[in-house]
């Protein structure tokens, strides 16, 4: 027969194992429900994806995937406009519809949308950033120098 503190061992160790197991399998699922309940970040090239009209309303731009990134074209005018400022002289009597101004945007380390945007207002294409400053508003930013001079445009999610 086995004395009482064998016993007792027995039983402390068979505890301190089911314990064990349990304490493990509470974090696990503590575990799995923190991580449900944490938002997942948001994909800004999904973000950006649909229609939006420019400030000035002139001009509405689709912005879609392409690949692995993004681009834009013109798919609504206000008045018909053609890119008359293009350096090539043969595209300046080209209309501006379904002409893609947005090529390339890509995030980078910090999320931002970059890539090339076409400005046919004067015909140069600029290092472009994407940004949403609200759920409907875009901010387009083009940039020259490196960053040094930059001028934005917001536009405006259209359904």
């Amino acid at each position: 027969m086995k004395g009482l503190r064998a016993l007792s061992s027995e039983v402390d160790a068979g505890s301190r194992q089911k314990a064990r197991k349990f304490l493990g399998l509470r974090s696990l699922v503590l575990a799995a429900a923190l991580a449900a309940a944490m938002p997942a970040q948001a994909d800004p090239m999904t973000q950006v994806v649909g229609r939006w009209r420019d400030s000035d309303g002139e001009s509405e731009i689709a912005i879609a995937r392409c690949g692995s990134a993004l681009c834009g074209k013109i798919v609504w005018l206000k008045e018909p406009r053609v890119d008359r400022f293009n350096p090539n002289e043969g595209l300046r009597t080209r209309s501006l519809m379904g002409m893609q101004v947005l090529s390339g945007f890509a995030p980078d380390a910090s999320g931002t949308l970059i890539g090339s945007g076409y400005n046919p207002a004067d015909g140069k294409t600029y290092r472009t950033t994407l940004e949403l400053s609200a759920p409907d508003a875009l901010v387009v930013r083009g940039c020259v120098l490196g960053g040094l001079i930059c001028d934005d445009d917001t536009w405006t999610r259209q359904p």
